[in-house]
């Protein structure tokens, strides 16, 4: 485990007691520009993160930070989602996270992801393999599942934002094992841990801060990630929705998802 990642986890942990401070208190949310919501606790996480990361003098885009475009300069940036999964945060569902990247010329070569109610640890290097570290247990190497079948595949929803499409997707292919989670980075970790083979979102509304750090986690894990058209993301980018989805898997069902939704697009 490299320096900087014991500095991310360190991080986390302490961001994570933060959220879970609030988390005991009724939240109010704040509704953005985009009318997305905003709690004090996204807030509260991301003042610790940026300040713990400041002295490494890498670029930043942070979901709640302004993005005043700088980081296009940077060869490494960080790439922060403090609060993953704001609803499940309002909603007490315990699953939220927090997430954080790295990435070298726009690729993710670091990836932390924190659920704090559990005090569960996703975190891989590039090519170092991916690893779960949860309270009173071994560390343990992750791998993904070896379901090869769409209709055998165990999906992963997200609980506030299952789009039409996504509904039309499991008619379609018949699946008939499913369940919902919040956060993106607990559904790709639950993936990477085998315990689920496939997620996919069929929108242009997630963002590089939602699959940069889980998506270096699942890959680690043998695992795949991409667009809809089967494409691998790029980050550091000024555009930072994800414009054409997601699709992450255990690499064994990715082509057929991907052949499915194309053909209903």
């Amino acid at each position: 485990m490299s320096p900087e990642v014991k500095e991310i986890i360190n991080l986390v942990r302490k961001a994570g007691e933060k959220i879970l401070e609030i988390y005991q208190k009724v939240s109010k949310a704040y509704e953005k520009q985009d009318k997305s919501p905003v709690t004090e606790a996204d807030l509260a996480s991301e003042k610790i993160i940026l300040l713990g990361l400041k002295k490494y003098g890498y670029g930043v885009l942070s979901e709640e930070r302004e993005d005043d475009f700088s980081r296009l300069k940077k060869e490494k940036i960080w790439i922060i989602d403090p609060l993953d999964g704001t609803q499940d945060f309002l909603q007490k569902t315990d699953e939220f996270s927090i997430m954080v990247g790295l990435t070298r010329k726009g690729q993710p070569i670091l990836g932390v992801v924190y659920k704090p109610v559990d005090d569960k640890i996703y975190f891989a290097e590039k090519g170092k393999g991916a690893y779960l570290k949860e309270a009173g247990r071994p560390l343990k190497k992750l791998t993904v599942s070896n379901t090869s079948y769409l209709a055998d595949a165990h999906f992963v929803f997200s609980r506030f934002h299952l789009s039409n499409l996504e509904k039309e997707f499991v008619k379609t292919n018949k699946i008939k094992q499913f369940s919902y989670v919040g956060s993106i980075g607990v559904k790709l970790g639950l993936i990477a841990e085998g315990k689920a083979d496939g997620y996919i979102s069929i929108s242009n509304k997630t963002c590089q801060w939602d699959i940069c750090a889980p998506e270096i986690i699942l890959k680690e894990a043998s695992g795949k990630v991409t667009d809809l058209k089967g494409r691998n993301f790029t980050y550091n980018r000024k555009q930072i929705r994800n414009l054409n989805g997601i699709v992450a898997t255990n690499g064994k069902i990715h082509t057929q998802i991907i052949k499915s939704i194309n053909h209903m697009l």
